[in-house]
């Protein structure tokens, strides 16, 4: 459990210091600048950099430090949650800061700079985070420093079955976000925190579904492809060998039988 602790210890520093940051802008900075720069970058540096760290969790904490999906899900619920309660109304998410453009909500020079921030935020996030794990403070930040030089694609299934879970996901996602962008964040975080963790398991549910056509664990059945075997059957219909009754085979043995004397 020593390096759950230490992913542990890293997200709670992420998750102060970029608040510390938040109020330290909020103080020196002039308000306008503050919400449409200051805060997507530090909002963007926090959610990357916590991403970063729970995608490492997620290749390398079941067999290499004992983390089951059980606790991957209530980390992942947790750290939405703190998201959503530190924040201050960034959206940290390019999708998200086009959303709001299309409602008429921020004018295009404030969404081009909340994108250019966010940007920012996700490189800052990119390099703490390789800071961190070249360190070397548990043994799957070691091998996420040794694997860091090999380039692996975050999908594991197709392309086409992942655009469609990603897109079902993300659709469910702004879905949510448009029903509840105008209620209390008291309210708005668990909720999205809630379907975040849920989107993120019922994924990987339809991402095997669709890749194998059915769920091993479960049955046994295909639902979806129908398996081909690799021998064909002969189409001809086979010659019925004869059957050798006892009669028969009793007179035959007698015929060889007086044969042989």
């Amino acid at each position: 459990m020593a390096g759950l602790n230490v992913s542990l210890s890293f997200f709670l520093a992420t998750c102060a210091l970029c608040e510390m940051a938040r109020r330290v802008c909020k103080a020196l900075l002039p308000t306008g600048a503050y919400a449409s720069f200051a805060r997507e970058v530090a909002g963007a540096a926090q959610l990357a950099a916590c991403c970063l760290e729970m995608r490492m969790l997620a290749e390398f904490g079941p067999w290499a430090g004992g983390v089951g999906p059980d606790l991957l899900l209530t980390l992942l619920f947790l750290l939405f949650l703190v998201h959503g309660a530190t924040f201050d109304g960034a959206s940290a998410n390019p999708t998200v800061a086009l959303q709001e453009f299309l409602l008429a909500e921020v004018t295009l020079p404030s969404t081009l700079l909340k994108l250019a921030a966010q940007a920012l935020g996700v490189q800052l996030a990119g390099a703490l985070t390789r800071r961190c794990w070249a360190w070397e403070l548990s043994d799957m930040h070691l091998l996420q420093s040794l694997l860091a030089t090999h380039c692996s694609p975050a999908l594991h299934t197709s392309v086409g079955h992942g655009a469609l879970v990603e897109g079902t996901c993300a659709f469910f996602f702004h879905l949510t976000l448009l029903c509840l962008r105008h209620s209390l964040p008291v309210y708005r975080a668990p909720a999205v925190a809630l379907l975040v963790t849920v989107t993120a398991y019922t994924g990987m549910v339809l991402a095997i579904l669709l890749h194998q056509g059915h769920l091993p664990r479960l049955f046994r059945r295909n639902l979806f492809y129908r398996h081909k075997s690799k021998y064909r059957s002969p189409r001809g219909k086979l010659a019925m060998a004869p059957v050798d009754t006892p009669v028969a085979t009793q007179g035959r043995t007698g015929q060889e039988w007086g044969s042989a004397q």
